[in-house]
């Protein structure tokens, strides 16, 4: 009685565990399947045990890899699918040992199981899954307790067990209820989650944060391209107040799917523009929020993004969305193009451009005379050749080089700070934000239109990886020129000193190769490039199916059989000439034997030539029958020489 009752524990408690992760996992038909497999195996207790096999273990892992495969994505979180697969799978293992237990199936990989599922089970789940959980411990403790065990001992591991889970859930409370008390968590959260300096709105020296914060080597973007370019736009500004940069006021019109690429809605900035033989689709892939903004080169033509039905596309070629949660997307390149330069489109006003607020009015006159930057009127110079603007660029490029130095910090900001870019002037160091916005404040002073550029610049390049990283500290700003109607890339940003950043080690880099590797496949299963090859291999079968050689080859296949049966069929029966002194021997003892046969003398089946002439070597009277017998003693002496 004792032992069945153990018995129906041990069933009732993989029951619950498999109950308790149909409701959790909200697929309850299959915890009802695995439910009745358990009771089935109560039931089958006396009947012959089957051979524990393998290959049913291994084999499992398909279908369940496939079901991860098909699950729907989870924005910025965990998917619980994380979770209740390997659950699954685990009670699998469960009832594949169960079922086989004494012939390769073990009881301790039963409990194991048996137990990891029934603890992932309670993933997420409420009051009653939590309640369902415990009973089903408590049942695998009274199932598989070693007897003889003191009761006391059952109890000091309930409380055990009970004193962690308390204390894990106080902890836990005592967080959420406190952890509006200390700032730091928040901060560190914000440095770890964010990459600052890429929002509509941003204040001079946002970017600091990237370059100093413990999370400055962290990969933000991977651009799987070999030739991926050294500026890659996030967003571009258009007026500066105070020591602030505002995106421009509105969008210059809403961007719809022109059609989809797989799971992609592509956006194109022309009707029809990628779909040309010469555009090529570039995957990118982010850690981390991109507040909107698909970071594309100058030269984009389009973009693809996953779950989204719209972008908004400003005047400056930048592509938007509203709910800022890509972790990838494609940028659309025409190889055919000259990326250099682009076209200054149908919407652009360069009153935009030429802005420069009142109370930075003086500054900046004073910082262009010192500069020595000239008018345009004393160069008495066309607008349509560039002499003017190259000559303005050159002449702040080269003072900065000269005069600054690059800095991750510059000395006397504070919070309290407001004037930025008069402190920058005086300390004659900074990072890149400043020096673009000054920039930016001097060539509209002169009268050249140019605009404030956010992204990342200079990726890591590693030989023989298809891709290029870029971390944190490639965050950049820089400056966007019009001249002769096209837009020009300026950085006047002085060289960064060697060693100012913490150099990548080694390790680091392999390390990144193989998640890079990881992020490829996983890519390639979930996001539905590998339809396109099952489409195409559909392709070539359909192409293969209506072709006439389909039918020709499997008959001349059948030919080829057919004629080498007929081949072998005719060497057996195609016999190789014997030696002639072989045939002489054959035919003179089938004379001997025919003559020894009139006189009565008949060998036996199966008897030898030898035992044949000791029989009758003595009982051959006539001539002829001595002649046989002679013969058949030259025939056993010659025959075998």
């Amino acid at each position: 009685m004792r032992k069945s009752l153990r018995e129906i524990f041990k069933t009732l408690f993989l029951v619950l565990a498999a109950v308790n992760l149909g409701i959790s996992s909200d697929v309850i038909p299959l915890g009802i399947l695995f439910a009745l497999g358990f009771v089935y195996l109560h039931w089958t207790l006396d009947k012959p045990v089957p051979l524990y096999k393998k290959r049913y273990a291994y084999g499992a892992i398909i279908p369940f890899a496939l079901w991860w495969v098909v699950t729907p994505e989870v924005e910025n979180g965990i998917s619980p699918y994380v979770v209740f697969i390997p659950a699954w799978y685990l009670l699998f293992l469960a009832w594949l040992q169960k079922r086989s237990l004494g012939r390769g199936g073990f009881e301790t990989f039963v409990i194991f199981d048996g137990v990891a599922s029934l603890l992932l089970g309670m993933f997420q789940a409420g009051r009653e899954g939590t309640a369902v959980g415990v009973v089903g411990l408590l049942l695998a403790i009274f199932a598989y307790r070693r007897l003889h065990t003191a009761w006391y001992k059952y109890l000091l591991f309930i409380l055990l067990v009970a004193f962690f889970g308390l204390t894990s859930f106080g902890g836990w409370q005592y967080w959420k209820s406190h952890r509006h008390y200390d700032g730091g968590w928040a901060r560190d959260y914000m440095e770890r989650t964010r990459v600052m300096g890429f929002d509509p709105v941003v204040s001079l020296g946002s970017f600091s944060n990237n370059y100093s914060s413990k999370y400055s080597s962290q990969v933000i973007l991977r651009v799987w391209d070999n030739g991926a370019p050294e500026y890659l736009r996030a967003a571009v500004y258009e007026k500066y107040v105070g020591h602030i940069w505002k995106l421009p006021a509105k969008q210059e019109r809403k961007l719809y799917p022109a059609y989809y690429r797989i799971d992609y809605p592509v956006f194109e900035k022309a009707d029809s523009i990628t779909r040309r033989s010469t555009a090529r689709f570039v995957w990118v892939q982010a850690a981390l929020n991109n507040f909107g903004f698909l970071f594309a080169p100058y030269d984009a033509i389009g973009v693809a993004a996953k779950n989204t039905d719209s972008l908004d596309f400003y005047g400056t070629d930048v592509f938007a969305s509203a709910d800022g949660k890509h972790g990838d997307w494609y940028y659309v390149v025409d190889d055919s193009a000259n990326g250099s330069a682009w076209q200054m489109g149908p919407y652009f006003s360069d009153s935009a451009y030429l802005q420069i607020g009142k109370s930075h009015q003086e500054f900046v006159d004073s910082v262009a005379d010192i500069m020595g930057l000239p008018q345009r009127d004393s160069l008495q110079d066309s607008l349509s050749s560039g002499t003017y603007e190259r000559t303005v660029l050159s002449l702040i490029k080269d003072y900065f080089v000269h005069n600054f130095n690059y800095s991750l910090v510059v000395p006397g900001v504070t919070k309290d700070n407001r004037d930025l870019l008069g402190t920058f002037w005086r300390a004659r160091e900074g990072f890149c934000e400043y020096y673009a916005t000054l920039s930016v404040l001097l060539l509209r002073h002169r009268g050249i239109p140019a605009r404030y550029v956010t992204g990342f610049a200079h990726p890591e390049r590693v030989e023989g990886r298809d891709y290029v990283v870029f971390r944190r500290y490639h965050s950049h700003a820089w400056v966007e020129v019009l001249w002769n109607g096209r837009w020009y890339s300026f950085d006047p940003t002085p060289p960064i000193r060697k060693g100012l950043f913490r150099q990548t080690s080694y390790l680091q880099i392999k390390w990144e190769g193989i998640k890079g590797r990881f992020a490829r496949i996983f890519h390639l299963l979930k996001e539905g490039e590998w339809r396109r090859v099952v489409d195409g291999w559909q392709v070539t079968m359909q192409d293969l199916l209506d072709s006439p050689w389909i039918y020709g080859l499997p008959l001349l296949l059948l030919l080829i059989i057919l004629a080498r049966v007929l081949f072998r069929q005719f060497n057996r029966r195609v016999s190789v000439k014997p030696d002639r002194r072989v045939m002489e021997w054959v035919r003179s003892l089938d004379y001997a034997e025919k003559k020894l046969k009139r006189e009565g003398l008949v060998r036996r089946p199966g008897e030898t030539v030898g035992s044949f002439l000791a029989r009758i070597e003595n009982s051959a009277n006539s001539r002829e029958a001595v002649n046989a017998v002679n013969a058949l003693r030259e025939y056993e002496k010659h025959r075998w020489c």
